[in-house]
């Protein structure tokens, strides 16, 4: 009897299939089952939105830690009335900001998606963008060393998202050093170029918004270590290439008409690079009133589905 015999791309091809499917097997089992640290989950403040109630948030927050140290969404909550989240981390490369973003529309349909704009500077290279890009395919990339603490549990268990970040992942910081920066802002016409990977990145993510019937922010705070007019002029090209009109708006914290009056001796907590608590209340309560004005957010304070933001707000003080 003759022996059937696949050829050898047939081979190659069924093998890349046995990979595939255990890539997906496995990565179902590896997956955190919960969106706490203590359950594997990496950047656990910023998927704390996934434990929010689905459609509940009005506003998100997008960004690096340019974002968790400058906007307090429950000063927001305490002062507008509306409700929003800060999906931030540190370092935040564009390509992370996509992945963390369609985690959160999953849950949520805000009004407005606001992206601060110093990640969009941020170098990507090549190997890091096909990293993020099979993580999102296959979990078991990004959680592969969770084979350390797996149980029973895991392999029966479906994946929930119950918690939510005590502060909906503000991380303030008490501490003063005076930055020595004086001219961040001096005038000019040139600009900082924006990288064509980061741009497509960028575009991707208005056009996810703005398919959604999202309004769009693209905001600069206050920074004399990361933000110059040459950004300020770079963003502002890339808009008016893009011709999005009043689907997207830019507020610079940094420029005449809209700066923010931070005291640069005793509002940052490390020589200009981030604000610290003192001039986070002030951006927040800048921010909050334009969003508020601007897209005429709802004031949910006293509704009953919304008691948790009041007992959020006592519990930090």
């Amino acid at each position: 009897m003759k022996r059937f015999h696949l050829p050898p791309l047939a081979c190659i091809g069924l093998s890349a299939v046995a990979v595939l499917v255990a890539c997906l097997a496995l990565s179902s089992l590896f997956v955190p089952k919960n969106n706490q640290a203590s359950f594997g989950q990496i950047d656990e403040a910023a998927f704390g939105v996934l434990g929010e109630p689905s459609d509940s948030l009005d506003v998100l927050f997008v960004g690096d830690s340019e974002v968790y140290t400058s906007l307090s969404p429950l000063q927001m909550w305490n002062e507008q009335g509306f409700t929003s989240y800060d999906i931030a981390t540190s370092g935040q490369p564009l390509c992370y900001s996509k992945t963390i973003l369609s985690h959160a529309l999953e849950k949520q349909n805000p009004r407005v998606v606001v992206f601060e704009t110093n990640m969009i500077f941020r170098k990507m290279k090549a190997d890091q963008i096909l990293w993020r890009e099979a993580a999102n395919l296959f979990p078991i990339i990004e959680y592969h060393n969770r084979w350390k603490h797996l149980t029973p549990a895991d392999l029966t268990a479906q994946p929930k998202t119950t918690w939510t970040h005590p502060a909906k992942g503000f991380r303030p910081n008490e501490q003063v050093v005076p930055s020595k920066i004086r001219d961040h802002m001096k005038p000019t016409t040139d600009r900082e170029r924006i990288s064509p990977l980061n741009e497509w990145y960028l575009t991707s993510m208005i056009d996810m918004c703005r398919d959604r019937g999202i309004k769009v922010v693209l905001l600069s705070t206050p920074s004399t270590k990361n933000w110059s007019t040459q950004r300020h002029n770079a963003v502002q090209a890339f808009l008016d290439s893009k011709g999005y009109g009043s689907d997207v708006s830019y507020l610079d914290l940094n420029f005449d008409g809209t700066e923010v009056p931070i005291d640069w001796q005793v509002e940052t907590s490390d020589a200009g690079d981030h604000l610290n608590i003192k001039g986070a209340r002030k951006v927040s309560h800048y921010v909050g009133d334009w969003l508020r004005t601007n897209y005429r957010l709802t004031d949910h304070r006293g509704e009953s589905a919304y008691r948790q933001w009041t007992q959020a707000s006592a519990n930090l003080g």
